[in-house]
């Protein structure tokens, strides 16, 4: 097994250090850019008053980290929300 000496050991360290401080830049860039616009949430009342037939509002907007078939299954099970009966 061949021996690695300090200063590469350093060098590799400043290398991943810089790296990593690169990737959470860019990780807080898409994170500021998870804005909905105003109109969209506009259209998205006006689809839901459409649809249920009365005016709704819009109380709470959370973003899906989950993605699939899995996912929407286990959100439905773990909803506890009671379902709109007419």
């Amino acid at each position: 097994m061949s021996e690695v000496s300090v200063e590469t050991l350093q060098e590799q360290l400043t290398a991943l250090t810089q790296r990593l401080a690169t990737l959470e830049e860019q990780l807080a860039a898409l994170n500021a850019d998870k804005q909905i616009p105003e109109e969209d949430l506009v259209v998205i009342g006006a689809a839901v008053a459409a649809y249920l037939g009365h005016k709704a509002k819009v109380r709470a907007i959370r973003f899906r980290h989950q993605e699939g078939w899995a996912a929407a299954a286990r959100s439905r099970v773990h909803n506890r929300a009671v379902p709109h009966i007419r």
